[in-house]
């Protein structure tokens, strides 16, 4: 049904506050269950909206029209200090939030302050991206963020550094002793006072692999000394069973390939090179012929498509590469 194909952010901020009417909680409720792509906006939605209540904005009594209208004055008299942002179409969640945070936030912020222009409103930046996209902090530090992921900047001022990832991102942290910088994961936080790492994290795992510097895996439990200490062409997990990180060492960075568009392979064997190429291409690769996956394979390749891939591999192996659909293959 069309109608359930999109919906009110006012009324998914008043089923969040349990305002809605009996009626309206249950368009809300059909609407998520209508599909999985309803389900994961609404969780999106619901994730910034949580975040948000980290401003702790105190309770006052104002006027609010005379608030509101001294804050809009201000804003116009501060118009050349204001940054403007063109949202694109996956952030129009994140500023429909934003907007409630800045209201509140703005209002008690000009009743008790009304002398200054100058201090920083509260609020939840999310980047939701489709495609890869890179993105840099205020603090100077660089995220490259992989495509189907959200990253959550919840808490970035003078003395806290911390993002919320659900997906996968690419991370140069800018180095900063004073103030550490914390990636919250659904199953684990990453500290980290200036390096670079990659984090691919979900609802069930976590792993985080480092290209440079020293990151701290800590674990999402209550129990002490529950971390490991990662360095340089490391990777790091959450065991599921019990809650535990652990460590690999001398780990390859073909995992990375989405940020680095390379693949190393040393002695690897057949079989192993054509999971990773299914995996970094999204590709489909059927091998018919059982006695490719005894051989090994010593080779890298940089910013080549998979057909070029594909060539290096037919000259080198003697084999045949037929395309059979969009994104199959079928070697012989």
């Amino acid at each position: 049904m069309e109608k359930y194909n999109n919906i009110d952010e006012v009324l998914l901020t008043k089923y969040l506050l349990n305002e809605t009417t009996e009626e309206e909680g249950k368009e809300v409720k059909l609407w998520i269950d209508y599909s999985a792509e309803n389900k994961a906006t609404f969780e999106s939605f619901q994730k910034v909206w949580e975040a948000s209540l980290s401003a702790s904005i105190p309770e006052v009594s104002v006027d609010v029209d005379k608030a509101w209208n001294r804050m809009n004055t201000a804003i116009d008299t501060a118009e050349d200090k204001t940054k403007v942002v063109q949202f694109t179409p996956w952030k129009r969640i994140a500023s429909s939030v934003a907007a409630i945070v800045l209201l509140a936030v703005g209002i008690n912020f000009y009743v008790s302050k009304e002398e200054s222009v100058d201090n920083t409103f509260v609020a939840v930046e999310v980047y939701k991206v489709d495609l890869p996209e890179m993105t840099t902090l205020k603090d100077g530090s660089a995220i490259s963020i992989n495509a189907n992921s959200t990253l959550s900047v919840a808490s970035f001022d003078a003395n806290s550094r911390e993002v919320t990832l659900d997906g996968e991102a690419y991370f140069e942290i800018a180095h900063d002793e004073s103030k550490p910088f914390i990636v919250h994961t659904a199953k684990g936080d990453i500290t980290v006072l200036g390096t670079k790492f990659n984090v691919k994290a979900t609802a069930e795992d976590v792993t985080v692999t480092v290209t440079e510097g020293l990151v701290k895996l800590e674990a999402s439990t209550t129990e002490e000394n529950s971390f490991v200490l990662l360095e340089k062409n490391t990777e790091g997990s959450i065991d599921v069973e019990n809650n535990a990180p652990f460590k690999e060492e001398n780990v390859s960075m073909n995992n990375l390939f989405w940020k680095t568009k390379a693949l190393n392979f040393h002695n690897a064997s057949f079989a192993k090179v054509i999971s990773t190429l299914e995996n970094a291409y999204k590709v489909d690769i059927n091998v018919n012929r059982e006695s490719l996956n005894k051989k090994k394979l010593t080779v890298d390749f940089k910013d080549n498509s998979i057909e070029e891939v594909f060539e290096i591999l037919q000259a080198t192996l003697n084999l045949q590469v037929q395309k059979t659909g969009d994104k199959a293959y079928y070697i012989d």
